[in-house]
């Protein structure tokens, strides 16, 4: 099981995405920027992508996939921690 620690802290994310799996669930978490087109000021979010195993993300079906937008934030992080591990999980179909 993943622990909160486990999903970095903020300056992780200017850079890179995290992926990780949990129990038969796959996730990826990454900057993404959600500005209206031609609006100059970012608007920076933490996407999380959500999939059952055992594919990557490219090779599993678009019907598989849930993904939902938090703040860009250590508070978005804490909120993603508890999504993946409550409601997250319960909106992926699993492998049995």
């Amino acid at each position: 099981m993943i622990d909160r620690i486990d999903l970095f802290h903020l300056p992780f994310y200017k850079k890179e995405a995290f992926t990780g799996s949990d129990r038969g669930l796959r996730f990826w978490i990454g900057k993404t920027d959600t500005r209206e087109e031609g609006a100059e000021e970012e608007k920076l979010v933490l996407r999380v992508i959500l999939w059952p195993e055992p594919f990557a993300l490219k090779h599993t079906p678009d019907e598989q996939k849930v993904t939902r937008d938090f703040p860009f934030s250590e508070e978005g992080l804490d909120e993603i921690y508890e999504w993946i591990l409550g409601e997250g999980r319960s909106l992926v179909s699993l492998p049995e």
